[in-house]
């Protein structure tokens, strides 16, 4: 915890101090020091993120799940003196990659979900500016929707059965409509992100099935709309 503390407050320092900012092409401040902020926020959140998916020792530590929702829970924090200082960081105000941070954040501050609806709201007129990316506040759509216990619309959220190495979405709103919907976003058909997201989910737990005697994750056949 400590050492999460210290790395937050290095970030929040960084902001403090302030200071470079330039203007951009559209006439809108680019803010240099809020974009290097984000993006060492991610960096660490994600250095968390990946010791689970590469099944990593310290993921199995003694405590290791408090400290990473200690982490999302500063984050947040910060997220939000971010959000009420300047609104969505677009991308004409931190960059492509800072930006996408942000959204990345916003995704892990689950315990908040009235927090990441107000950012998904001001997301909307940033995304129709091609400040930030349709995929990407369909996939903070389907969060909110999940995190205030409604059904999703874009087939994003996903569950799994372990037993058979299948991915599944979770309750979608008029599910017949899902694949018009992620289409008009920019994503794939729902069961070809499924296939995707099950052989990836078979590939991290490959020891688990082998035990099982299950030798390739779950395929849905090619259209498959039975959700």
């Amino acid at each position: 915890m400590q050492r999460v503390s210290a790395a937050i407050f290095c970030l929040t320092l960084i902001s403090i101090l302030g200071g470079c900012t330039s203007s951009n092409t559209a006439g809108h401040f680019f803010n240099q020091d809020l974009a290097n902020e984000l993006i060492a926020m991610e960096q660490l959140d994600q250095s968390l993120e990946q010791m689970v998916v590469n099944s990593d020792p310290r993921a199995r530590e003694e405590g290791f799940f408090e400290r990473k929702e200690a982490l999302h829970a500063l984050q947040s924090d910060r997220c939000k003196a971010i959000f009420n200082d300047v609104g969505y960081p677009g991308v004409d105000m931190v960059g492509q990659q800072a930006s996408r941070a942000f959204w990345l954040l916003i995704q892990h501050a689950d315990a908040d979900p009235a927090f990441q609806t107000r950012v998904a709201d001001a997301m909307k007129p940033v995304v129709l500016a091609g400040n930030a990316d349709a995929v990407d506040l369909a996939y903070l759509t389907d969060r909110v929707r999940i995190n205030t216990q409604r059904p999703q619309l874009y087939g994003t959220q996903l569950q799994y059965d372990l037993n058979i190495g299948r991915a599944m979405p979770k309750q979608i709103e008029d599910p017949r409509d899902v694949d018009a919907r992620r289409t008009s976003v920019g994503l794939e058909p729902l069961w070809e992100y499924m296939n995707s997201v099950s052989d990836l989910h078979y590939q991290m737990n490959l020891s688990l099935y082998n035990e099982k005697g299950i030798d390739h994750p779950w395929i849905y056949p090619n259209g498959f709309t039975d959700w």
